[in-house]
């Protein structure tokens, strides 16, 4: 099986500053990050962005995304493709509701002018009571992909909230092929509804081999889970080894 870049979603540090997530990103020895907005966003004061960006850089920590981002209106779109673009990302994870066409075309926009790439994130009914404002089927994230053949715009693949929704990564996966940018592993077990990967319902070793059969070889595993984040720490060491081993089988 290919070797794949490991990295963590920020979010499983949960309301830490962005100096303490640095600190425990070398503890737990993960160099690759996709940035959450609530560490870092583009409507913090522009010396704190300053100083976190030269923070990123001197630490050796590669952003190679940004998100979440929920986006509401077309005119909040630029702000955070451009800011991805200034943290030297390669894409965006974006959320917003399906059916805003007006959403999309400004995300097309933005992300051909910054040369970043979108990517759709897909959720359930653990964040949100009402899934229809959200990409929570194989079928709402395929219709856009489709009708939307830009280079530019892919899919986010979160692995748990599929299984929270009775749908097969591995379905995904198959479906979604050389239109995925990035995966959040997650998986979902008896002890939580958000978890390691491999500690729960995910086929690891399945989503790993149908991503090198199906996805471009760069397309990164980010691990993202919302757990205790006292644990932190050890839950990515517990996370990273698992998908090593099964990277390895």
């Amino acid at each position: 099986m290919d070797s794949r870049t490991i990295g963590v979603q920020s979010v499983v540090f949960g309301d830490r500053k962005l100096s303490a997530v640095l600190d425990e990103l070398g503890e737990a020895d993960v160099d690759v990050l996709e940035l959450w907005g609530d560490h870092l966003s583009p409507h913090d004061h522009g010396a704190t962005v300053a100083a976190s960006v030269a923070a990123l850089k001197a630490t050796m920590v590669d952003v190679r995304g940004y998100g979440v981002v929920d986006i509401e209106e077309p005119e909040d779109v630029e702000d955070h493709v451009a800011f991805a673009d200034r943290l030297e990302a390669d894409y965006v994870t974006v959320n917003y509701p399906p059916m805003r066409d007006d959403v999309t075309a400004e995300l097309l926009e933005q992300a051909e002018a910054y040369e970043i790439d979108v990517a759709i994130h897909n959720y359930s009914s653990v964040h949100h009571d009402d899934t229809s404002q959200v990409f929570s089927s194989l079928a709402e994230v395929q219709d856009v992909l489709e009708r939307n053949p830009h280079d530019r715009l892919g899919a986010c693949v979160d692995t748990g909230h599929f299984l929270v929704e009775d749908v097969d990564p591995a379905d995904v996966i198959e479906s979604l092929g050389d239109r995925i940018v990035t995966v959040h592993l997650k998986d979902t077990s008896a002890a939580a509804v958000e978890d390691v990967p491999g500690a729960g319902e995910l086929e690891l070793g399945t989503v790993l081999n149908l991503l090198d059969s199906h996805a471009d070889p760069d397309v990164p595993l980010i691990v993202e889970y919302e757990l205790d984040p006292d644990e932190a720490v050890a839950d990515l060491r517990q996370a990273v080894e698992n998908v090593e081993r099964a990277l390895a089988a």
